[in-house]
C-alpha cells in the first residue's frame, strides 16, 4: 500500500455540487444587486472559503450575502447535489484495505457531513476538516496538517486528493503528495500550474495510484 492516509476535498472531487454553488451564488447576488454572476466567475472561488468571494464581489454587505447565500444553499442542498461515478464504490475500496481517509474541506464540518451522507460515505469519513476549525485556510496548510495530526501520520504517509489549485497548494506546502482530478470545473492549466504528482482522469485510477488495483 503506497499511502496509509488520503485527504480528500470534498466539492467537486467527491460530491458534485457545481450547480448547487452557482445558483446559491446566482440567487444571492440577484436578490441583493440584481447582478447576474457568471459561472465562470463563480469557478474563481471554488475551493475558497465563502466569505472570500463575498469580499470580493460585496464587500459593502458581507454578513448579508453569507447569510443569504446559505439559507438558499441549505434549502436546496439535497435537490441540487449529485454524485459522481464510482466514488462511493472507489471510497469503500479504500476502506475495506485499511486506507485511513479525512475530508479537508473550505465549507463548515456541519454541512460537508450532510454531503457524505447523501451517498452513504459518511461512515468512511471519522475525520472532517470544516472551516471553522482553522485560522487559516487552502491554499494554507493548516487544513493539512490538522489532518494529519488526527489521522496521526506523517506528510509523506499521506496523498491529497481535489479539484482545485488551493487544494494542491495546501498538501503541497505541508509535504504531502498530490493528486489533481480531472473533472473539475475549475480551468485545467491553474491545476497543472501547481505541478500535482498525480492525475485522476477518473476516481478508479486513484486504486492504482495507491497499488491497490485488485482490491474489490
Amino acid at each position: 500500500m503506497k499511502f496509509k492516509g488520503i485527504l480528500f476535498d470534498l466539492d467537486g472531487t467527491l460530491i458534485d455540487t457545481s450547480n448547487l454553488i452557482i445558483r446559491s451564488f446566482q440567487h444571492t447576488f440577484d436578490l441583493h444587486y440584481r447582478r447576474y454572476l457568471s459561472a465562470e466567475e463563480i469557478y474563481d472561488f471554488f475551493g475558497k472559503p465563502l466569505k472570500a468571494a463575498m469580499e470580493y464581489y460585496g464587500p459593502d454587505k458581507v454578513d448579508d450575502l453569507i447569510k443569504t447565500y446559505r439559507e438558499f444553499n441549505l434549502a436546496h442542498h439535497d435537490q441540487l447535489t449529485t454524485g459522481f461515478a464510482g466514488v462511493p464504490e472507489t471510497i469503500q475500496k479504500l476502506h475495506n484495505a485499511g486506507v485511513l481517509m479525512a475530508i479537508v474541506t473550505s465549507k463548515t464540518k456541519r454541512t460537508a457531513i450532510r454531503g457524505l451522507k447523501l451517498f452513504d460515505m459518511d461512515k468512511h469519513f471519522p475525520i472532517v476538516i470544516g472551516h471553522e476549525e482553522c485560522q487559516k485556510h487552502k491554499p494554507d496548510p493548516e487544513p493539512v496538517r490538522l489532518a494529519l495530526t488526527q489521522l496521526n501520520l506523517e506528510p509523506a504517509e499521506c496523498l491529497m486528493v481535489g479539484d482545485s489549485p488551493f487544494d494542491l497548494a495546501s498538501a503541497r506546502t505541508a509535504g504531502v503528495k498530490t493528486a489533481a482530478v480531472r473533472w473539475t470545473q475549475i480551468a485545467w492549466d491553474k491545476l497543472l500550474a501547481e505541478q500535482p504528482d498525480y492525475i485522476l482522469n477518473t476516481i478508479e485510477d486513484l486504486l492504482t495510484v495507491c497499488e491497490l488495483k485488485k482490491i474489490r
